[in-house]
């Protein structure tokens, strides 16, 4: 089940059940808590991605803490049989039954690190549910604007247009090394560590019927969970979490400036400070990065995200930290 190029990480595999019956892997590596004494991690992905692509992110935290890779429904290793883009509210209950089995496994909330749309699914969650983790780290959250707020219609029109553009992306390749190709030799990609366009290639593709391969997400799949991203509840959950710390999981958000002449996708590297300061959120933002960013600056994130899970809680108990 797990990719042939991740087989030999060490990787041991779960399966969840949720309450709608649908069992969800979960791909675990690295010691216990029961062994390291650190919380579990919880590390998902944005759309058309899968963990397992972050191999910089999971081999970094796993050297002394468990890293638990999360799919979501339709993609990597949660891809099987699905055929219609699940309902954003599944997907964060989907979320939360994760980080309540791993609270009710460890005794303490998990911490989390989640790229792009898996983090705004954790705040729908979260919104849904109360709070779930002990301490998060996002990486550029496309939390679309609401309402009256500045750039709400330009955001929301982004969204649709990359929704329809996914509906048209190609998603057969003769062979990993076809699709690993495009992110060589594409400028805007320039910034991925080496071994990322191969990573990638493992993780998101699979074998097709007809021969080579497919996208384990396909494009109508994909394209649903750019147009089913609604912010429902989540500014206004923001705005009372910065009134009343602890609502919801102290957080810490990482957001690119983009390199010199790359002007693909600037809304989430925008809108990441605005929701950091909406939510009273740290926030760091790198230079040089672009939303690829799992996989242009892994260990610094890895190190980064550490430090914030490890950081001693103001005024917490021991039992807190």
């Amino acid at each position: 089940m797990i990719p042939d190029a991740f087989a030999d990480a060490g990787f041991t595999v779960e399966r969840l059940v949720m309450d709608d019956g649908v069992a969800l892997t979960l791909a675990r590596i690295g010691p216990r808590y029961a062994e390291s004494g650190r919380r579990p991690v919880i590390l998902g992905h944005g759309v058309g991605f899968a963990t397992l692509a972050y191999r910089g992110l999971w081999q970094t935290l796993s050297r002394d803490r468990e890293v638990v890779a999360v799919d979501l429904r339709g993609h990597g290793l949660n891809a099987a049989g699905i055929e219609a883009t699940p309902p954003q509210a599944r997907l964060a209950t989907d979320q939360a039954a994760i980080a309540r089995h791993l609270a009710a496994e460890t005794g303490t909330p998990p911490d989390a690190l989640f790229h792009s749309y898996s983090g705004v699914l954790s705040l729908h969650a979260e919104e849904a549910e109360g709070r779930l983790y002990h301490r998060r780290v996002f990486m550029e959250p496309p939390l679309i604007p609401a309402g009256e707020m500045e750039g709400a219609t330009e955001a929301a029109a982004g969204r649709d247009f990359m929704a329809e553009r996914m509906k048209r992306r190609r998603d057969r390749f003769a062979s990993l090394e076809d699709f690993a190709r495009i992110f060589r030799e594409r400028p805007e990609f320039a910034w991925m560590e080496p071994g990322a366009p191969d990573d990638l290639a493992a993780a998101v593709l699979v074998p097709a019927e007809e021969g080579g391969f497919r996208l384990a997400c396909a494009p109508a799949v994909e394209s649903g969970f750019y147009s089913g991203n609604t912010p429902e509840g989540l500014w206004d959950l923001l705005a009372r979490a910065k009134r009343a710390p602890g609502l919801v999981a102290p957080s810490l958000m990482i957001a690119g400036r983009r390199p010199a002449g790359i002007t693909a996708d600037p809304f989430t590297a925008a809108i990441t400070p605005v929701a950091a300061r909406a939510g009273g959120f740290d926030l760091l933002q790198l230079a040089d990065i672009t939303h690829m960013l799992p996989m242009e600056r892994s260990a610094f994130i890895a190190t980064a995200a550490t430090a914030f899970f490890d950081e001693p809680v103001r005024g917490s108990l021991p039992s807190d930290r």
